[in-house]
Formats: structure tokens, sequence, C-alpha cells
């Protein structure tokens, strides 16, 4: 076998710094076991590559090159050399991972901090005296954002959440920071070796819980109010329903009493067709009396009981059957039956009905006397007026070149 003085020049060099290289790793390593690991006996490998290594280094080392005596193994076998790196290179790539896989296992003052600094809450721990002992990351974020300072002391803490810095603000036990965060702080005891006194201080960000709570009050105030507006709504309509049954009985029993006086009229001045007048007559009379509390009829009716009081009522246009437009026409047309016997001494009502876009145009005349003056009106005409008006249309009245009774309605059905 070839002694390591027959190899070459190179090799010579080359497999003494290979060996140191190794050496100054494993003392590296020796020193990382002794120190971080709990057993030390885990070191002792180490120590036995060291104490193997270390002499061959120097047996093929020349200290002082007159003497040669001092490189002893120059004639030892090479391989002698090679298996002892190849060993200690195989327990250092062994040894290695190992303690890394242990560092990552152990618990240790590090280990315990690298982990609470990676929490996304904050958290620190005080001793029975009130001594902060461990605060990660977040917390002393926190507390500079509270006090301005890191925290010493568990007063601290809490004289920064009593009275915390003015761009801090509280409200609902929430603090919310300049950055627009919400934290919540808890504190509770905790128990170490016996000893109940030990507290635990943490801080939860509850931005997102804090917005959504904001939300949903802000929503519940916009639902108290349409609630409010409803009530208010229910409350007009409660009264709009009562002032539109007032105003259809008063239409109703100002028509059907206007319709007998204007017959009883009738019988007194003409002696014509008095039994048929007597008849309408009875007809108004039994339909006042009857439980009947609206004026709705159809122009067909109106036609009917004009004719039996001597006018005829004549139609020009065509407005759709049982809509809102009729009804307010047909009340419009009553109203004007009644003034033109009882005011002009007429016998014919003319009603021109015309489509305007959205709207009917209703325009009612009669034959009968001008009016010398504008005309007042009374309680049919101030009740026809709101109820169109109600409606969304308009009334006006002429009574110059002759009278005319101008009203617009609109054409979309609207419950009266």
């Amino acid at each position: 076998m070839s002694a390591f003085s027959s190899l070459s020049e190179f090799w010579q060099t080359m497999l003494p710094f290979i060996m140191l290289v190794e050496i100054v790793l494993e003392i590296g390593l020796f020193i990382y076991q002794l120190l971080r690991s709990n057993k030390p006996v885990r070191s002792l490998l180490s120590l036995a590559v060291m104490a193997v290594m270390i002499p061959l280094l120097f047996s093929v080392s020349q200290a002082d090159p007159d003497n040669i005596g001092d490189a002893f193994l120059l004639d030892a076998p090479w391989l002698i050399f090679a298996a002892a790196i190849f060993l200690a290179a195989v327990h250092f790539a062994i040894a290695l991972p190992r303690e890394y896989r242990r560092k990552k296992n152990e618990l240790s003052p590090f280990s315990i901090k690298e982990a609470t600094d990676k929490l996304p809450m904050g958290i620190c721990f005080a001793d029975p005296n009130g001594r902060i002992i461990l605060c990660n990351n977040r917390m002393r974020r926190l507390s500079f954002a509270l006090c301005g300072h890191e925290l010493q002391i568990k007063s601290d803490m809490e004289n920064a959440l009593s009275v915390p810095d003015r761009s801090v603000t509280v409200k609902d036990d929430c603090y919310i920071l300049p950055d627009k965060t919400v934290w919540q702080f808890r504190t509770q005891n905790i128990t170490v070796d016996g000893d109940d006194r030990w507290q635990q201080i943490t801080a939860h960000n509850v931005t997102e819980l804090y917005n959504g709570y904001q939300k949903q009050e802000e929503i519940n105030e916009e639902l108290a109010e349409v609630n409010r507006e409803l009530r208010k709504m229910y409350a007009r309509m409660e009264d709009d329903v009562k002032e539109k049954e007032s105003l259809d009985l008063k239409v109703y029993i100002h028509d059907t009493i206007g319709r007998s006086l204007l017959t009883i009229r009738d019988i007194i001045d003409s002696g014509e067709n008095t039994e048929r007048k007597l008849e309408a007559l009875q007809n108004a009379i039994g339909m006042l009396a009857s439980n009947r509390v609206t004026s709705v009829s159809t122009m067909d009716e109106v036609k009917r009981t004009a004719r039996q009081l001597g006018v005829a009522v004549k139609t020009d246009g065509y407005l759709p059957r049982d809509t809102a437009a009729e009804e307010l026409t047909v009340a419009a047309a009553k109203e004007c039956v009644t003034n033109c016997i009882k005011h002009a001494d007429g016998n014919e009502v003319y009603i021109h009905i015309a489509q305007r876009g959205e709207h009917y145009d209703v325009t009612i005349t009669n034959n009968g006397k001008v009016p010398t003056k504008p005309i007042k009106e009374g309680s049919g005409l101030s009740t026809l007026r709101r109820s169109i008006e109600s409606s969304g249309g308009e009334m006006h009245i002429s009574h110059n070149p002759r009278f005319a009774l101008l009203i617009t309605i609109p054409a979309k059905e609207i419950s009266l």
C-alpha cells in the first residue's frame, strides 16, 4: 500500500488542508452543542472526531523544515488519512441537520420568542412583580402607538389603555389606532409553577368585525328611519281614506239631492210627465236612503238621469271603462248637469274628450245662459276640484265667452 510520502505534492498539500477545514467545522459543531444543548453528552462524538483528526494533521505537517521527525506518519498508508477525512465528513453531514431539527423542535428562549413574534395577535407576559418578561413584536408596536414607548412593567400597559395617546380613539372598549386598525385588549391571570399571579395581556385585531358592526348600525338606523316614514305614510293613508270616503259621500248626497230638488222644481213648473218625474224622484230618494256611500256610476247612467230631467248630454271622444279618468269625468258631468238646470236654464250639455300624451283633456259646456261674472265654486265644484287634484289632474272654470269646465286627468290608473 502506498505511503503518504509517495503521493504527489498536490495531494500531500490538499489532504492536510481538507483535514484542517473539517477540524474547524467540528470545533464549531462542538461549541454549538455544548452551549445550546441541555445534554452535553451529545458533543462527545465531535470531541472524538477532533481527537483523531488533530494528531493525523500534525503527523503529516512539518512544523520545522530542519526536523523531519515532526511529521512522524509520512510513511503511513495514505488510505488512513482518506478514511479519517471520509468518516469526519459523514459525521458532520449527519450531525448538522440533526442539530438543526433539534433546534426547531426543542423549546428555548429563542424559539419561544420567535414563535410569539409570528402570532397575528399582540401578546405579553408579566411576572408576579409586574415586570414584562416576554413581549412579541406586535404588542411592542401597539405599545408605541398607545403610549409612545416600549413596555417595561405591567402598569405601563394599564396606563396606556386608560389614558391612550391623543391620536388613538377609544369607542365601545375598542382602540382605533391612527392606521385605522381596531384592537381589543384582554388581561387574564395564568398559573406558572403553582403561582397564579402571572398575567397574560393579549391584543386582538377586530377591525373587520368592528367595521361590520358599524355598517350594521348604519343599516339599522336607515331601516328605523324607513319604518318611521312608513308609519307616517300609513297614518296619512288612513286619513286620506277617511277623507276620500267623506268626499264620496258628500258628492253622492249632493248629486242625489240636487237631482231631487230639480225634479221637484220641474214638477212645480210644468205638469208634463208628472208620473215619470215622480218615479225618478222616488228612485233618487230611495238611493239616498240606502246604504250606498259612493257616487260611482257610468256616463250612460248620467245621460239617462239627465234625460229624465229634460237635459240631453252629448259626448264626443272616448274614455276607458272602469278607470279613474272615467269616474272623474262622470262626477264632473253630474255637477255640470245640475248647474245647467239650476243656474243656466239649459237643456243640453256637451262633453268633449281628447287624449293628449299621458293625459285626457275634458271640456264640458252647455247651451244655457252665459254667466255675467266669474263663477264662484260651491261645495259641489270644490269637492270635484279636490278629487281631480288629488288624482294628479287639474281643473279650470271659464265664464267668458261661455261657461266651460276644463279638466285634465292623468291617463294612468290612479286610485281615488
